[in-house]
């Protein structure tokens, strides 16, 4: 992994594995962010964390305009680790300079009769660390197909695309990463599709996910499609789930 400050001032980077879940809406938050719910608890109780066994190095930098810094990432997996999937996220985040900010007196300057606040927004990314031990099982299914006119799209407000409502779901141990595709019968896998979502992933701690694929035209009432689910992930372009669907 790299790191590369492409501002014009000096750039402090601290580097950290956070566990994240993927929530049934597709979210991606920390355990702290989850939801207190039951549905969110067992979610969240579904976590395999890697946190243990992934090591890293540096844990903090501090980089000049347009310097960059390489992360070095290894797993050291026990011997005695049983077969599954594991993950935690490496997580950067950009630290405010020293001089950000205003001082008590500068916040309550006797001049103004309003409490002064600055914002600053920060950078931060979030990158998976995915382990697995033992054999892949990476199986999917595609259900609930449901078509969405563009008027009717996004609870009633103008929408310039119909959309093709589809659960991909996880049928295997291993989470799933891959394109969802719609496409005309008659193309016979040629062709660009009529509608795609490209990187759709499921984790582990959740079965299946809702996706809704943007269509480049309206469908014909009993036109017939394909649903297809490939894998970009472990073998690029395997086709792990197809269904078929009639337009209404």
């Amino acid at each position: 992994m790299l790191i590369f400050n492409a501002g014009t001032q000096p750039a402090t980077y601290n580097i950290e594995l956070v566990d994240r879940v993927m929530m049934l809406d597709g979210r991606i938050l920390t355990i702290a962010e989850s939801p207190q719910t039951p549905d969110a608890a067992a979610v969240v109780g579904r976590l395999k964390s890697a946190k243990a066994f992934v090591n890293f190095t540096p844990r903090r930098v501090t980089l000049a305009p347009g310097e960059s810094q390489t992360i070095r990432v290894r797993a050291l997996r026990p011997a005695d680790l049983p077969a599954g999937e594991y993950r935690t996220h490496l997580t950067v985040t950009a630290s405010p300079p020293e001089d950000l900010g205003l001082t008590a007196e500068q916040a309550a300057a006797p001049s103004s009769a309003v409490l002064s606040v600055r914002l600053a927004t920060l950078f931060s990314v979030a990158i998976p660390m995915i382990v697995r031990q033992g054999a892949a099982d990476q199986r999917a299914g595609v259900e609930n197909l449901h078509y969405i006119a563009a008027d009717a799209a996004a609870g009633g407000r103008s929408a310039d695309k119909p959309t093709l409502s589809v659960d991909v779901v996880r049928k295997g141990g291993n989470s799933l990463y891959g394109d969802v595709e719609v496409r005309e019968v008659r193309q016979r896998r040629g062709g660009e599709p009529i509608g795609a979502m490209r990187g759709f992933g499921v984790y582990p701690e959740i079965d299946r996910r809702t996706v809704q694929v943007p269509l480049n035209r309206k469908l014909v009432s009993g036109e017939k499609l394909e649903v297809v689910f490939k894998d970009a992930d472990s073998t690029t372009g395997r086709m792990l789930a197809t269904e078929s669907f009639v337009a209404p």
